[in-house]
C-alpha cells in the first residue's frame, strides 16, 4: 500500500512540476488556453419544387460535406412540393420528393405555401411519412387532424452546440398562405411578425437562434429589423426565390436564401468564441444536375421518371415558346376553344413554366405549365365586370397583368407605376362593347380569390384545366408559333 501511495505522490509531483515549467515557458498559453470555440455547419435549400433531377447531384454534395463536417445539419426552407408532374401526379401525391429527402437524411423543413397543394389529407399523410420535422409556429391545425408539425426544434450537436430553430410562414392579405383557399380549410394562420416575437425565449435555451422561414426575403428583412438586437442570429429564408450570394446582415442578423429548384444550396458555418460571440459565414454553392452524382439516388429518380403517363406525346410545337406570356396565350386559347366560350383568362401565377422547346410536347410539359389541379369555372360577365376583375387582380398578382384569350388589353400606368385604368379591345383591335355580356372561363383559384364587383356567382364545369389543355392539344396536333404575339400592352403615362 505504501508503495502505491508513493507512486501516486510521485506522479502528482511530476504533474505539478510539469505545469509549473509550462507556465514559466513561452508555450504556456497554448496549453492553458485550449481552443474552446464550438462550430457547426448547416446546408440549406429552399423552394425545391420537386426538382427530382437535381437530387443525385445534391446527394453527392451532401455526402462530400458530411465527410468534412460529420455533424452537418441539412434543412429546407419549404415549398418542397409542386412544379414537377412526376412528383405531383404520382399515385401517392408528393411522395417522391419526401422519399428522396428521407434518403438524404434531412433534419427539418419549414412549411411552405405549396406544402398545402396536397390538400388536408395529403399533407397530413406526408408529415407522417417524412423522417424529418416540419416546422411552423404561426399555424393552427384543423380539429380532429393529426399533423406532425412543430413550432420549433432544438438541436444539440455532439460537441455541445445547441441550436434553436423556429419557423414562420407567409400569410397574404386574405389571411392564408399563397395557395387555393380550399387547400387550407380548417387551418388558421397568425401574423408571422407577431408570432415570431412570442418565441424569443428560445435564445435562453440555445447557443444560436435560427429562424427557418418561408416568408420571402423582403419580409425577412422587415422581421429582422423589428426584432430585438442580439436574440436571433440567422434567418434561413424561402418563398421569394431570392439568390443571396453575399453576406446580408440586417440588425446583426444574417439572412440567406438559395434561389429555387436546387440550382443552389447555402453552406452556413457557425461558431461561438469563448467570449460567447457568434461568428457566421455563408457560401452559395451551385447544385444543378451537372457533375458527380450518387448512383443510388439517380436510380430512384430514374424510376420516378419512367412513368409512361408523363411521356405521352400530345402535339408537336412548330416553334419555341420563350416566355410565360406566350405559354399563357396557348393555355388560355386551349381553355377558350375547348369550352367554346368567348373569353378565357389566366392569372400570371397560374403559368409555372417560362420556356417550351419546339418539337414533341408531352403530357409532362403541360403539367409543368399548369401543376395545381385547378378546375374551370364559367362566368357571364359584362365588359365593365371584366375590367373590374383586371383592375382588382393587378395588385394581388404583384403588379402583373392577367393573360387573356378572345380579347386584348391595355394597362395604363402612372409615371410612378401605379395602375390607373385597363382598356379592353376585341381581337380585331376595336374597343370592346362594355355593356355586352360575355361567357368567360378561368381557373377556380381566380374564381375564389379575386374580389371584384360582378353579379354572376359562376358555375364550375367540372373540367380540370391541365387535362382540358391536354385534350385540346391532342386534337390540335400541330401547335402554331406564338412568337411575337402580344395581347397585353402596358403604357406608362
Amino acid at each position: 500500500m505504501k508503495t502505491i501511495l508513493s507512486i501516486q505522490k510521485t506522479i502528482y509531483g511530476v504533474l505539478l512540476l510539469s505545469t509549473a515549467l509550462l507556465i514559466s515557458c513561452g508555450t504556456s498559453r497554448k496549453v492553458l488556453e485550449q481552443p474552446t470555440t464550438k462550430t457547426i455547419e448547416i446546408l440549406a435549400v429552399n423552394d425545391m419544387h420537386a426538382a427530382l433531377d437535381n437530387f443525385p447531384r445534391l446527394a453527392f454534395m451532401v455526402d462530400s460535406l458530411r465527410n468534412i463536417y460529420p455533424d452537418l445539419i441539412l434543412v429546407s426552407g419549404g415549398d418542397n412540393q409542386t412544379g414537377n408532374p412526376v412528383n405531383d401526379q404520382y399515385p401517392e401525391k408528393g411522395m417522391p420528393i419526401i422519399e428522396l429527402m428521407n434518403t438524404l437524411k434531412f433534419d427539418m423543413s419549414a412549411v411552405g405555401n405549396h406544402e398545402f397543394d396536397s390538400r388536408l389529407k395529403g399533407f397530413e399523410h406526408i408529415t407522417h411519412k417524412a423522417n424529418f420535422d416540419f416546422l411552423c409556429a404561426n399555424i393552427e391545425m384543423p380539429k380532429d387532424a393529426d399533423f406532425r408539425i412543430k413550432p420549433y426544434k432544438i438541436v444539440e450537436t455532439p460537441n455541445g452546440f445547441k441550436l434553436a430553430f423556429l419557423s414562420v410562414l407567409q400569410v397574404n392579405s386574405k389571411g392564408i398562405p399563397d395557395t387555393h383557399p380550399d387547400n387550407v380549410k380548417g387551418f388558421a394562420f397568425i401574423d408571422p411578425m407577431v408570432k415570431a416575437n412570442e418565441y424569443l425565449f428560445l435564445k435562453d435555451s440555445s447557443d444560436v437562434f435560427v429562424m427557418l422561414n418561408h416568408f420571402g426575403f423582403e419580409n425577412d428583412v422587415m422581421l429582422a429589423n423589428q426584432l430585438p438586437t442580439g436574440v436571433v442570429d440567422l434567418i434561413i429564408g424561402g418563398h421569394s426565390h431570392t439568390k443571396i450570394d453575399t453576406d446580408q446582415i440586417h440588425n446583426d442578423i444574417m439572412i440567406t436564401q438559395a434561389q429555387r429548384r436546387l440550382n443552389y444550396a447555402t453552406l452556413i458555418k457557425l461558431s461561438i468564441n469563448p467570449d460567447g460571440k457568434v461568428m457566421r459565414e455563408m457560401d452559395l454553392l451551385t447544385v444543378g444536375n451537372k457533375g458527380n452524382i450518387r448512383p443510388d439516388i439517380q436510380a430512384m429518380v430514374d424510376t420516378y421518371n419512367s412513368n409512361p403517363a408523363m411521356t405521352e406525346t400530345v402535339a408537336v410545337a412548330e416553334d419555341d415558346f420563350s416566355s410565360k406570356k406566350e405559354l399563357g396565350y396557348l393555355m388560355t386559347d386551349a381553355l377558350r376553344i375547348a369550352t367554346g366560350k368567348d373569353i378565357a383568362l389566366i392569372n400570371p401565377g397560374g403559368i409555372r413554366a417560362s420556356f417550351l422547346a419546339k418539337g414533341p410536347i408531352f403530357t409532362k410539359n403541360v403539367y409543368e405549365m399548369d401543376p395545381f389541379g385547378n378546375e374551370i369555372v364559367q362566368f357571364n360577365l359584362s365588359g365593365h365586370e371584366i375590367r373590374n376583375l383586371l383592375l382588382s387582380a393587378y395588385s394581388l398578382d404583384d403588379d402583373s397583368p392577367i393573360i387573356p384569350s378572345g380579347m386584348t388589353t391595355r394597362y395604363i400606368l402612372s409615371s410612378e407605376g401605379k395602375l390607373k385604368d385597363v382598356e379592353l379591345f376585341t381581337v380585331e383591335g376595336n374597343t370592346l362593347d362594355m355593356d355586352k355580356m360575355y361567357s368567360v372561363v378561368m381557373n377556380d383559384y381566380m374564381a375564389t380569390v379575386y374580389t371584384y364587383d360582378h353579379k354572376d356567382p359562376g358555375q364550375g364545369l367540372f373540367k380540370p384545366t391541365a387535362e382540358t389543355t391536354i385534350e385540346y392539344l391532342k386534337e390540335l396536333k400541330s401547335i402554331p408559333s406564338y412568337r411575337g404575339l402580344r395581347r397585353v400592352e402596358i403604357v406608362r403615362q
